[in-house]
């Protein structure tokens, strides 16, 4: 995702200090006075310095929810603006299909002032961060964000495992699919050819399967399948961890000679590392699977 890449800038605030080269300007003043006077005429009253110079406004909160903690992963839907007249959006979860955006809190994976307001929320509550320069982009100009930038930012920290199910279940509701059977694992399950007499599929048989694997955007991306390697039916051993759990556990369900769709959370599939550039972090999965043999 855009955000992860650019806003991971550790090594970025940990190297840009050498003593050979030219000193940096201190913009924490002028960072801070720019952000007074956005609040200020946006009337906001409810915005909460803290020492780095991040602001942080709460807009919804929910105290009783999990606090996000240092070291957890955690999982937001976020809109980035320019601190400029009309409030230029530079990067959204809109522009990424909504997908959530993933990282470890505390681990310098993303922009230091997004790191640490974000660690000040809970699962469910949503924020305005007012990010100074200097915990943001500092000197450098990215994309079509200036140098010394002050960033806002609307973030929600969301469960990543509600945002897919809902997915799944609009999927389904587009799609009139009323079949599908969701299994404990969060794994959704649709049968479209049976075959109640043939080898089932059990825990230490090898299979062979035919596949066609889709990403869950609005024009249902083939990102692999067996179309594309000679329609060479994969094999592996059931309960083996030779493929992604969701594969795994969705044919486990099947028998010889059956055809489904499996739709698999990220959880069950390549989670937040995702596998670049093919598959998006975060990304549900949906295959076309025939089971075409059990030995």
């Amino acid at each position: 995702m855009w955000l992860l890449a650019l806003l991971a800038t550790a090594s970025f605030f940990a190297t840009s200090c050498k003593k050979d080269e030219p000193e940096v300007k201190d913009y924490s003043g002028i960072d801070d006075d720019l952000i007074k006077k956005y609040l200020a005429d946006h009337n906001i009253t409810t915005a909460r310095r803290q020492a780095s110079g991040l602001y942080f406004l709460p807009v919804q909160t929910n105290s009783s929810a999990v606090q996000v903690k240092t070291g957890t992963t955690v999982s937001v839907i976020y809109t980035g603006h320019l601190l400029d007249a009309a409030g230029t959006v530079f990067d959204a979860s809109s522009q990424h299909n909504n997908v959530p955006l993933s990282f470890t809190v505390g681990a310098g994976q993303i922009l230091a002032g997004f790191d640490e307001g974000v660690a000040l929320m809970h699962i469910g509550d949503k924020a305005e961060l007012l990010i100074p320069s200097a915990l943001a982009y500092g000197n450098r100009a990215v994309g079509s964000i200036p140098a010394n930038s002050v960033l806002r930012f609307e973030v929600e920290v969301v469960d990543n495992a509600v945002v897919e199910d809902n997915l799944i279940k609009k999927y389904l509701t587009d799609n009139n699919i009323t079949t599908a059977q969701k299994q404990a694992s969060g794994l959704y399950y649709l049968p479209v050819l049976a075959n109640p007499g043939g080898t089932p599929a059990a825990t230490g048989k090898t299979v062979s399967v035919l596949y066609t694997g889709h990403l869950m955007d609005a024009t249902g991306t083939v990102f692999d399948a067996s179309s594309q390697h000679n329609n060479v039916p994969i094999q592996f051993v059931i309960g083996s961890g030779q493929v992604i759990l969701g594969f795994d556990a969705g044919i486990a369900l099947m028998r010889k000679g059956e055809k489904a769709q499996l739709i698999i959370p990220s959880a069950l599939a390549y989670g937040v590392r995702g596998v670049p550039p093919t598959i998006p972090s975060n990304s549900v999965l949906r295959f076309e699977v025939e089971l075409v043999d059990v030995q």
